[in-house]
């Protein structure tokens, strides 16, 4: 097991827990996924940072990413027993959109992830959001970041796989985190970033602004295709239809035959939009075994 050396104050019951972590991914060839929430400005990310640097020493900027696509790419081109960490994918202006991409993206790359014993940490607004699927089985812990009495910074509290997954079914209505109670104290960590804080901001406010043009391209995607489907695969109703509409607004009707090539363009055969999200979705990935109980 690689030896790694951290500068900077640890919990020693967090210690302890990751250096089992780190046993199981390295010599028993597992990967190991890992939740961190709390509220905005909690301080998840530089506690997610510094676990990072625990389980991967090698652990730098570069993997750290902010969205679906980066997750996949940067899976894909880890190196084995590396530490990726998705950090703050769901962005309050986009949490159900986001949530949706990155469930998909843990699925499309779950078997990288074990074939290259990765180490993933997902930090989040709150743990009840994620899919059920993965916070049940894939998610092998959870560290819920809080604000302390006085409203500092710097304390969490660890649920093991079995507390997590109770903690799941019992406090998503409410969004409570008091039953089951986790079986370790609370613990704390200081507030020092493990890479270039500025180069950090900078690379998070970057992935930020992509993901908003890039959502809203994607939107608009999904709604022209939806429309050449609909025209592609109900001929007859509309046809007659959305001739109206662009006669309506002084436009030529498009023809059947431009219709055609539109749909050949974007691939579009006897396969619908809707079809090929039902494939995704109906991919499943085998549970794994509990560890950090």
């Amino acid at each position: 097991m690689r030896e790694s050396i951290i500068d900077f104050y640890m919990s020693p019951i967090l210690e302890e827990q990751l250096d089992n972590a780190r046993e199981a991914v390295e010599k028993r060839d597992r990967d190991f996924v890992i939740a961190i929430d709390g509220e905005e400005g909690s301080g998840k990310s530089v506690l997610a940072q510094q676990v990072a640097k625990k389980l991967d020493p090698d652990f730098n900027i570069e993997n750290i990413v902010f969205n679906a696509d980066q997750f996949i790419e940067r899976i894909k081109k880890a190196k084995k027993n590396s530490c990726i960490l998705l950090d703050e994918a769901f962005s309050a202006s986009s949490s159900r959109g986001a949530l949706t991409e990155v469930n998909r993206s843990m699925v499309a790359v779950a078997t990288e992830m074990r074939q290259r014993n990765l180490y993933v940490l997902i930090v989040l607004p709150t743990f009840f959001d994620l899919d059920k699927y993965f916070a049940l089985w894939r998610c092998r812990a959870l560290f819920h970041v809080y604000f302390n009495k006085n409203g500092g910074r710097g304390s969490f509290i660890i649920f093991p796989k079995s507390s997590k997954k109770y903690l799941y079914l019992n406090g998503k209505k409410h969004y409570n985190y008091s039953k089951p109670a986790s079986p370790f104290p609370a613990c704390s960590f200081p507030n020092k970033y493990t890479v270039d804080e500025t180069e950090y901001r900078q690379k998070k406010a970057e992935a930020f602004n992509k993901r908003t043009v890039s959502n809203q391209a994607k939107k608009w995607k999904l709604q022209r295709d939806s429309l050449v489907n609909e025209c592609y695969h109900n001929r007859d109703v509309a046809s007659r239809e959305f001739e109206k509409i662009f006669t309506k607004w002084g436009a030529v009707p498009i023809s059947q035959r431009e219709i055609q090539k539109i749909a050949g363009s974007m691939n579009i055969n006897e396969r619908t939009i809707e079809e090929e999200d039902d494939d995704l979705e109906e991919t499943v990935v085998a549970p794994g075994p509990a560890i950090l109980d």
